[in-house]
């Protein structure tokens, strides 16, 4: 049998890293784009690579096996919803929506179709954090005082994005929270919020340039969330967990390696959508764990919103 072909809605940033992601593997190949901006459909084409403006027209040529969607985050809903009452399976970029409702919507419309769908959370397939989630499952480190997992970039969007993106934690945090329910199997509650006044190059009242996030965990520990837009070193995620038996912290994205840890995780986690799309099973993060990722971060957006309205009053 030769590679799924796999067709990807969306050749913005997040669709060239996943086209490159998928370029050494021997499972799963993009064979068709859809995308509206003429000059990256010219590009795709003179790399060999099938284009179309819309992503029905791809879709009627009927020459792919699912669907990859790398599209803005407000398209989500109704992009699946066009794919799935066609009966393709689907890998959706995060945060699968931009509210844990439009979440909900798209894991329904899913279930009618009877398509499979997939949320792109990459951290399930970085080898350091399973390992690290297989020792505080088997209870190596003991009990939980606290999780914490940071996400500092090193430079900002611009601030066009930064007022309209939903804030860090819509747009960041999604993937600290569903990092820290999948390390501990636990549900993170009682959200308690703070932002920094620090600023650097002007002020964007929407989204704080670093917000932290402080929770319970259902058995008792703590999670923290860090998640800050400038962090000269460079792009950078990790974690720390302090238990009563051991320490342990992961720098799994860390420069100047992170992007090639970033790449096999993608590749990987392809390979497992793939897999699923066949029948077998999946360790992906699913519709219901984007539903819970965001229902979170509207919570600490919430929370946000409180605490710069607070600031500004002193």
């Amino acid at each position: 049998m030769g590679r799924f072909r796999l067709g990807l809605i969306g050749a913005g940033r997040m669709g060239q890293v996943h086209l490159r992601a998928s370029a050494e593997s021997s499972l799963v190949e993009i064979a068709a784009v859809a995308d509206p901006v003429d000059a990256t459909r010219l590009s795709l084409s003179g790399r060999g690579i099938k284009t179309y403006e819309a992503a029905g027209d791809m879709l009627d040529a009927g020459e792919v096996d699912g669907v990859l969607i790398a599209t803005p985050s407000k398209t989500h809903v109704d992009t699946v919803a066009e794919i799935a009452a066609r009966g393709l399976p689907i890998l959706c970029e995060k945060p699968c929506g931009l509210t844990a409702q439009e979440a909900r919507t798209a894991a329904e419309v899913a279930d009618r179709f009877n398509v499979h769908l997939q949320i792109g959370y990459w951290r399930r397939f970085v080898p350091e954090l399973k390992r690290l989630r297989d020792e505080l499952h088997a209870g190596l480190l003991g009990d939980l005082y606290l999780v914490s997992c940071f996400q500092w970039d090193e430079a900002p969007p611009g601030n066009s994005f930064r007022a309209t993106g939903g804030g860090a934690f819509i747009d960041m945090g999604v993937h600290e929270f569903d990092q820290l329910r999948w390390l501990t199997g636990q549900e993170p509650t009682n959200f308690r919020v703070a932002a920094s006044k620090t600023t650097f190059a002007g002020k964007v009242e929407a989204d704080p340039d670093a917000v932290q996030l402080l929770c319970d965990l259902s058995d008792g520990g703590t999670g923290l969330v860090s998640l800050g837009r400038r962090f000269p070193p460079g792009d950078a995620c990790w974690t720390q967990v302090f238990g009563t038996s051991k320490f342990a912290e992961s720098r799994f994205f860390w420069p100047p390696d992170g992007e090639a840890v970033f790449l096999n995780a993608l590749q990987d986690q392809l390979e497992d959508f793939v897999q699923a799309a066949q029948g077998g099973a999946s360790q992906g993060a699913t519709a219901q764990d984007a539903v819970a990722a965001l229902a979170i971060a509207e919570a600490a957006t919430e929370e946000l919103s409180h605490e710069v309205a607070r600031n500004n009053a002193r």
